[in-house]
C-alpha cells in the first residue's frame, strides 16, 4: 500500500488505541490527566536571529489549530537579508494528527521544506505501524507518545498547561521523529527566568522555566525554550545551538492574529 498524505489524515482514533504499546513508560512521565484539553489554538509571532550575525533574519509564525481530535501545526518563517540569500524564501514546518485525551499531541505527519527544496516528510503507515521517512526511504517502528521536531515545543507547554509542578533538575523524556530517524530527546528543566519580551507596545517582562535538550552524541545540537508562565505556558523563546556553540534564536515578539 502506498500511504499518502490524504490517507494518513483519515486514520481515527481506534487505529490509535490499536498501535504498539512501547513508550508507555514515556507516555508516564511526560503527561498527566487530561492532557488533551490542554493542547490549544495558537498564533505566535517570533524574531528570528542568529548568535554570529547581526539583524534581524526572519520573522516566524507558529500556528495551531485544533478541531476535535484533530489539530494541524505549522512553523513558516519568512527569510530577509542574508538568509534568503541562502534559502531563496520560506523555511516551513508541518505537523498534523490527533489530540489524545491523555497523551496530548500524536502526529502521523511531519513536513520541512527550505526555500525550493523538496519537501522531506515523515508519515505513519497505520497498516504496518511503522513510520516512513520519505527523504531517505527509510522507515522505523511507530511509538506510542512519539512527537516529531515542532510538535514536541507545544507538548511540554500543554504538560505545563496540565500540571506545572515541574523542579529544577526534572527530566521529560521523548520520542521523537525528524524527516530521516527516530531518536531521543530529554529535556531537562534548568532554571526559572525572568525575560524581557517585545510585543511592539512596549517592554514586557515575564516569569518562564527554561528547559535545555541533553545531547547524546558530542556533535548533537542542544535546544533551548523557555515557557512563559503569565502566557499560558507558551514558548516564549526557543534556541537551537549547534556543536560549534553557534545558536539561531526565536524572540516572541506577538501572540494572536
Amino acid at each position: 500500500m502506498i500511504i499518502t498524505k490524504k490517507t494518513m489524515i483519515k486514520i481515527s482514533t481506534v487505529a490509535l488505541l490499536g498501535l504498539s504499546s512501547v513508550g508507555s513508560t514515556w507516555a508516564a512521565d511526560t503527561t498527566c490527566r487530561g492532557m488533551g484539553k490542554q493542547v490549544i489554538d495558537t498564533d505566535l509571532r517570533f524574531s528570528l536571529t542568529h548568535s554570529q550575525i547581526p539583524g534581524e533574519l526572519a520573522i516566524s509564525t507558529h500556528k495551531m489549530r485544533v478541531a476535535g481530535t484533530q489539530y494541524k501545526l505549522e512553523s513558516t518563517s519568512q527569510a530577509k537579508g542574508f538568509l534568503a540569500l541562502l534559502y531563496s524564501g520560506q523555511l516551513t514546518q508541518k505537523s498534523e494528527g490527533l489530540v489524545d485525551a491523555q497523551l496530548g499531541l500524536t502526529p502521523f505527519y511531519y513536513a520541512e521544506q527550505r526555500g525550493k527544496k523538496p519537501v522531506a516528510e515523515s508519515m505513519l503507515n497505520a497498516e504496518t505501524q511503522q513510520v516512513l521517512f520519505k527523504r531517505n526511504g527509510e522507515s522505523a517502528p511507530y511509538e506510542k507518545g512519539l512527537q516529531d521536531r515542532i510538535s514536541m515545543i507545544y507538548q511540554i507547554a500543554a504538560r505545563l498547561r496540565c500540571s506545572a509542578d515541574l523542579k529544577t533538575g526534572d527530566t521529560l523524556t521523548m520520542r521523537v521523529m525528524s524527516t530521516g530517524r527516530v531518536g531521543n530527546e530529554v529535556f531537562v528543566l534548568k532554571k526559572a527566568q525572568d525575560l524581557t519580551l517585545d510585543f511592539g507596545k512596549g517592554e514586557r517582562r515575564v516569569s518562564t522555566l527554561q528547559f535545555e535538550t541533553k545531547p547524546e552524541d558530542a556533535g548533537d545540537e542542544i535546544v533551548r525554550i523557555w515557557y512563559a508562565k503569565d502566557l499560558n505556558w507558551q514558548p516564549a523563546k526557543i534556541e537551537i545551538q549547534d556543536a560549534d556553540g553557534k545558536a539561531l534564536i526565536q524572540t516572541l515578539i506577538g501572540v494572536g492574529t
